[in-house]
């Protein structure tokens, strides 16, 4: 009778810890959650931004417990829409986000509130400010004008004078690019003088009737000579818009045109002549590290407070070269 009372017993504790184990296990099973890093660039349908994300993605890929969200600001950049954008990133409650700011004094208090909201911010390629949990990756924009100046400095035998192309105002990374080109001229001892500043902004028709008014005046004919020998974009939208002009007016020969950020289009004006040079970033290294940066600060790890990253003179002579060629993502990186 105790021998049958025993197995009975043994039975019923045995289906009542089975259950249990299987919720355990089951438990074990499941895979932790996953961080949700937001990248919201200035816009996303320029080359620059389209090789950014590929290197983000690269990281996440590599990362699995990474899921990245891309969430580009349709048109120019809007730092309204971007705005948005991130307070849909507080409101859901991201892990981390990653952010090239638009315009530096709005985006201040956008960002203020992400961090008051524990989420830790990357800012990458542009900047607004500087401090405490927040991370800064970008490219040396200094560096850069000094090399548009020291090349354009001896293609024109160190006189002339140039026009420099932006797209709008308080772009932080043309401005410093800005300050590296009249820094290069003044330390060198150039003659080469910097005329009207062209903010082109997002209307072509506009953007055309200012390029024409400051290289020549209303109503001149382009046939006769510029009042300019060189012209700089000092970012891609503003090359692009220059670009557009010189086709539809017809550019001289000896008017020197140097570009900034170079898409696949003005890598093959580059080869061809018709664009001097081109100052590239490595927009692929960019996204790869600021999502890895990202990553570490929401794991509650330290990170950099500033990366800087190499820029580099594109011309004829060293287009060929494999690591320009992966700088401007024309083999590796195909769009």
């Amino acid at each position: 009778m105790k021998s049958k009372l025993s197995v009975v017993i043994f039975l019923f504790v045995v289906t009542m810890l089975n259950p249990i184990q299987t919720r355990v296990a089951d438990a074990d099973a499941v895979a932790p959650k996953k961080l949700s890093i937001a990248v919201i660039p200035e816009r996303g349908d320029l080359d620059f931004w389209k090789l950014l994300k590929k290197g983000a993605e690269s990281t996440a890929n590599e990362d699995s417990g990474i899921e990245l969200l891309w969430i580009a600001p349709a048109g120019f950049g809007n730092f309204k829409e971007q705005k948005r954008k991130v307070d849909w990133c507080i409101n859901n409650n991201v892990d981390a986000i990653v952010i090239s700011p638009i315009r530096k004094l709005k985006m201040q208090k956008s960002l203020d509130k992400v961090l008051h909201s524990g989420i830790p911010i990357i800012q990458m390629v542009s900047e607004t400010f500087n401090g405490a949990k927040i991370g800064c990756i970008h490219s040396d924009n200094f560096k850069g004008g000094m090399l548009a100046a020291e090349y354009l400095d001896k293609k024109l035998k160190g006189s002339g004078k140039v026009g420099l192309g932006l797209f709008k105002r308080g772009n932080n990374p043309v401005s410093m690019r800005v300050k590296g080109f009249k820094t290069q001229l003044h330390n060198s001892g150039s003659k080469i003088k910097v005329g009207k500043s062209m903010y082109i902004g997002g209307d072509s028709e506009l953007a055309l009737a200012k390029i024409r008014a400051t290289m020549w005046s209303e109503g001149m004919d382009s046939k006769k000579n510029p009042k300019l020998d060189a012209v700089v974009g000092l970012n891609e939208s503003s090359s692009e818009v220059i670009l557009e002009f010189f086709e539809k007016m017809g550019k001289r020969k000896d008017l020197a045109f140097v570009v900034f950020n170079p898409d696949p289009e003005m890598i093959q004006k580059i080869e061809e002549g018709s664009i001097l040079a081109g100052i590239a970033q490595d927009p692929y290294k960019i996204g790869r590290i600021a999502v890895a940066q990202a990553a570490m600060a929401a794991r509650g790890k330290k990170i950099p407070l500033e990366t800087v990253t190499e820029v580099y003179l594109v011309t004829k002579e060293n287009l060929s070269q494999p690591k320009i060629q992966k700088i401007l993502g024309l083999k590796e990186r195909n769009l």
